[in-house]
């Protein structure tokens, strides 16, 4: 049985899609100065919007992916009622 709430698969693409996303906003500026040399790139109020949707989408699965499974939620109130 998992710990959390998403598991198998879906827990997998997920993951995933965090990785994803984390190496995105790591490596963001790196590739848009090499635009901006090459005469190409955005401009800083898309780069700074794009930036910030991916890392609120990072805080939104990460959040998800910690959440306890349905047992052990149960489980650690149980133990709260008892330990009073």
């Amino acid at each position: 049985m998992s710990p959390y709430l998403i598991s198998g698969q879906l827990r997998r693409e997920k993951k995933k899609e965090l990785s994803q996303l984390k190496s995105f906003v790591k490596n963001f500026w790196f590739y848009e100065d090499v635009d901006r040399v090459y005469g190409g790139g955005l401009d800083d109020n898309t780069c700074h919007k794009m930036i910030k949707d991916a890392e609120e989408k990072i805080k939104l699965l990460e959040s998800e992916l910690l959440k306890p499974s349905l047992d052990i939620a149960r489980d650690n109130k149980i133990n709260l009622i008892f330990e009073e």
